[in-house]
Parts: structure tokens; C-alpha cells; sequence
């Protein structure tokens, strides 16, 4: 059975790629979907919310690797 709910910094960052220290900067700054219940306790995300996230944040940021043709015919 797939897991309802993520809890704790360590499993929703890693589930993610992030380092879990930066988890209150991650939902603040960057819209990271997690919570804590009335402010306090553990954080707590749903599996699902985080693949959006996540997906989310690759196609925002994708275009600056994707390789370009330069202009001497190379790809860059």
C-alpha cells in the first residue's frame, strides 16, 4: 500500500531532491505543498501534491538546459 501522507522534513525533501533544512524556505519561497498541523509538529505532505510540485518545477525551469543549436552549427 502506497503511503496517504509523507511526514517529516527528511522524507518530504528527499522525496523531492531538497535538503530537508531548507524546508521552511521551500514552502515559503517556492511553494513546496507541505504543512504543519496548527503551526507546530511535523510536517506532513501528500504524495501526489509533491510529484505536481515537482513536475511543476521541471518545466519552469527545463528551457535553461534544453541544448540549442549555436551559431557555428554546434550544439550548445
Amino acid at each position: 500500500m502506497s503511503e496517504i501522507c509523507l511526514k517529516g522534513a527528511k522524507d518530504i525533501c528527499e522525496a523531492v531532491g531538497e535538503n530537508p533544512r531548507n524546508i521552511t524556505e521551500l514552502v515559503r519561497d517556492k511553494g513546496l505543498p507541505a504543512w504543519k498541523r496548527d503551526d507546530k509538529g511535523s510536517w506532513r505532505a501528500l504524495p501526489e501534491d509533491l510529484q505536481r510540485w515537482i513536475r511543476e518545477q521541471r518545466d519552469r525551469h527545463i528551457s535553461n538546459y534544453v541544448f540549442r543549436e549555436r551559431p557555428d552549427g554546434g550544439l550548445g
